[in-house]
C-alpha cells in the first residue's frame, strides 16, 4: 500500500512536469528569471521507479541554456546495502529531503565540481586576471592588458551584464571587434588603425587563452578573429640637414632633451629606457650605459657603447655631483628622485615639430629608425646594429633596410661599377 501511494505521488508530480512543461512551451521555450514557475530555477527532488531501477530525479536550470535541465541518481548500489527495500526508503527520503533543502537555498549542481569556474561571472574573472598581470608582467604590457579587459568589460555589461564567463561566445567576441573598429573611435581620420585593431586581437587572445588556462571558458574565440592587413608604417627618416636644424633649436631652447634625443639616434635607446636612465648607470671612464632589466623591453640587462659626443655631453651634465639613485633625467630634465612624465617627450617633440614646419611623418621614434638605417647603411654589419637595437631577430633589423633612403640615387650614381670600360 504504502509504495502504491509513493507510486502514485510520483506519478501526480509528473502530471504536475508535463503541466509545466506544456505551459512553458506555449509562453517560452527559456526558463525566464521572472516566471512565476522559476521563483528558485529548479523542480523538487522525487524518487522515480520503474523497470531499469530506482532513481532520484530533480530538475534545475542549465546556466548556459537557461532551461531547466534533468538530473538523476542512481540507487542500485545504495539498495544492495540494505536487507529490504522499506530500510532503503528510509534512506532515501533522507536524501531526497536535503537536497530539497540544498536546491530551495539556490544550491546548482552545475556550480560545483570541476566545471565550477565555467560559471563564473566575467566581471569577477576580469578582476583576477588584472590582479595577477599586475604582479607578473611589465608596467608597460600591464597597463595594454588592463585597458583592453577595462573596455571588453565594459562593452559586456552593457550587452550582456553579469555574463558567465564560459558563455562568451565567437559571435559576442565578433560583434565586439566590430564596435571596436567600427564605433569605438568614430569614422574617416578618426578611424581606429588596422595595427590597434590587431593589438586588440592580440590582448583579447591573451585574455581568453589565460581563462582557458584557468578554466573559466574552453575556447578562445580571439584566435578566430582574423587580422587586418598591417600597414605601412607612417615614419619617414629623418635625414641630416633636419637632424641639424634639430641640434640649432634644441641647443638654445633644451640641451638635456637634445641629449635624450641623441641617445635614440646614436645609442638606438628607446623612450621608455631613456627616461628609467639612473645616474648610476652611466660610466664615462668606460664609456658605457647600463640599461637594466627592469627598464629594458625585454626584461633583460644589456650594455649600450656611447659616441664620444654623447660622453662630452655626459660630462657637461656634472652627474658625479648627484645622487646615483637620482633618475638623470626628472622633474626639468635635470637629475631627480622622481622620473620624468611619460608623455614629455612627444609632447616637446610635437611643438619643436610645429615650430619647425616638419613633415608629422617625421616622428620622434623616427630618430631610432634613422639610427638603425644609417648604421646599417655605413656598414656596421647587421649583427652589431641587431644587438644594439635590442631586436629579438636579425629579420627585424633588416626591415629598416626598406626605409627610402633620399641620397639614393647620388649614392648610386657616384658609386655603381661600370658595364664596361670603354674607350673614347
Amino acid at each position: 500500500m504504502c509504495l502504491n501511494r509513493d507510486r502514485n505521488e510520483t506519478s501526480s508530480f509528473f502530471g504536475f512536469l508535463a503541466n509545466l512543461k506544456k505551459k512553458m512551451s506555449v509562453q517560452s521555450p527559456r526558463l525566464a528569471v521572472s516566471s512565476s514557475y522559476s521563483a528558485a530555477n529548479y523542480l523538487p527532488a522525487v524518487l522515480k521507479t520503474n523497470q531499469s531501477g530506482w532513481i532520484i530525479e530533480y530538475y534545475v536550470e542549465n546556466p548556459q541554456t537557461q532551461l531547466l535541465a534533468r538530473k538523476k541518481i542512481k540507487l542500485q548500489r545504495l539498495l544492495m546495502r540494505y536487507p529490504s527495500k522499506t530500510e532503503a526508503r528510509k534512506h532515501i527520503n533522507n536524501i531526497i529531503v536535503a537536497l530539497n533543502m540544498k536546491l530551495s537555498t539556490g544550491w546548482n549542481p552545475y556550480f560545483v565540481g570541476e566545471d565550477a569556474r565555467l560559471y563564473t561571472p566575467l566581471k569577477d574573472v576580469v578582476e583576477k586576471y588584472k590582479n595577477e598581470i599586475k604582479r607578473n608582467t611589465r608596467p608597460d604590457t600591464c597597463r595594454s592588458y588592463t585597458s583592453f579587459v577595462n573596455i571588453f568589460n565594459e562593452w559586456m555589461n552593457k550587452i550582456s551584464p553579469n555574463i558567465y564567463s564560459s558563455m562568451v561566445s565567437h559571435a559576442l567576441v565578433a560583434k565586439f571587434m566590430d564596435y571596436v573598429y567600427n564605433e569605438r573611435k568614430g569614422q574617416g581620420e578618426n578611424s581606429l588603425s588596422n595595427r590597434t585593431y590587431n593589438n586588440y586581437i592580440k590582448n583579447g587572445s591573451a585574455f581568453f587563452s589565460w581563462m582557458t588556462d584557468k578554466c573559466f571558458c574552453k575556447e578562445n574565440h580571439f584566435t578566430k578573429i582574423k587580422s587586418k592587413k598591417k600597414e605601412k608604417k607612417s615614419r619617414i627618416l629623418i635625414p641630416e640637414e633636419t637632424r641639424n636644424a634639430i641640434t640649432k633649436y634644441l641647443s638654445s631652447k633644451n640641451p638635456n632633451y637634445l641629449v635624450m634625443l641623441k641617445l635614440m639616434y646614436n645609442s638606438l635607446l628607446r623612450p621608455k629606457e631613456i627616461r628609467g636612465l639612473l645616474v648610476s648607470d652611466i660610466s664615462i671612464v668606460k664609456g658605457q650605459i647600463t640599461v637594466r632589466g627592469e627598464v629594458a623591453k625585454n626584461g633583460k640587462e644589456r650594455i649600450v657603447p656611447m659616441t664620444p659626443d654623447l660622453i662630452e655631453d655626459f660630462v657637461k651634465l656634472n652627474l658625479q655631483s648627484y645622487n646615483q639613485n637620482c633618475y638623470i633625467f626628472g622633474e626639468n630634465l635635470v637629475p631627480a628622485k622622481t622620473k620624468l612624465s611619460d608623455n614629455f617627450m612627444p609632447k616637446f617633440w610635437a611643438k619643436m615639430r610645429h615650430e619647425l614646419k616638419l613633415p608629422k611623418e617625421m616622428q620622434q621614434y623616427s630618430l631610432r629608425d634613422s639610427g638603425i638605417f644609417e648604421m646599417l647603411k655605413s656598414g656596421i654589419d647587421p649583427l652589431s646594429v641587431k644587438q644594439l637595437a635590442d631586436h629579438h631577430s636579425l629579420e627585424m633589423t633588416t626591415i629598416y633596410s626598406n626605409h627610402v633612403d633620399p641620397n639614393l640615387q647620388k649614392i648610386i650614381v657616384d658609386n655603381a661599377p661600370k658595364f664596361a670600360q670603354t674607350s673614347q
